[in-house]
C-alpha cells in the first residue's frame, strides 16, 4: 500500500501565527491577573432553582468597569449566550438558566479594571 504525501497539505504554521500568538499571551495574563487577586469572585449554583450567582467583593466590584459573562456550550456554539456583566447592589452577578440546555457548560468570567483585565473559566453541567 503506497500513499503519495504530496497530496497532503502539512500546515502546522497558521498565516497569522504572530498575533495569535500575542492573543495567547494576552489570555495567559488575563488568567494570571484572576489568580493574582487576594479575594475571587464566589460561585454559586442553586440547582433547585437554576440560578448562579458570582458574588464580588465589595473592593473589587466597586473597580469593574466592564465586562461579559459568557455560557458557553461546546458541543454546539449556536447555543452559547453572553451577558453583560452587571452588578446588583448587593455586588451579585445572579442570572436564570432555566432556558439553558441540560449538560455541560464553561462560564468564562471576563472584566476589566481599566488598566487590568481578569479571566476566570469556570465548568458546571445543568
Amino acid at each position: 500500500m503506497v500513499y503519495i504525501s504530496v497530496n497532503t497539505e502539512f500546515s502546522l504554521v497558521s498565516d497569522n501565527y504572530y498575533e495569535q500568538e500575542i492573543a495567547y499571551e494576552d489570555q495567559l495574563d488575563r488568567i494570571r491577573n484572576f489568580n493574582a487577586l487576594d479575594v475571587q469572585p464566589d460561585f454559586s449554583f442553586d440547582r433547585k432553582n437554576k440560578r448562579i450567582s458570582l458574588a464580588f467583593d465589595e473592593a473589587l466590584a466597586s473597580q469593574i468597569k466592564e465586562g461579559t459573562v459568557t455560557f458557553f456550550r461546546a458541543s454546539n456554539a449556536r447555543y452559547d449566550k453572553e451577558l453583560p456583566l452587571k452588578l446588583g447592589a448587593d455586588d451579585r452577578f445572579t442570572v436564570d438558566l432555566s432556558n439553558l440546555l441540560k449538560g455541560a457548560w464553561t462560564l468564562k468570567l471576563l472584566w476589566s479594571d481599566g488598566e487590568k483585565e481578569f479571566y476566570k473559566e469556570i465548568k458546571f453541567v445543568i
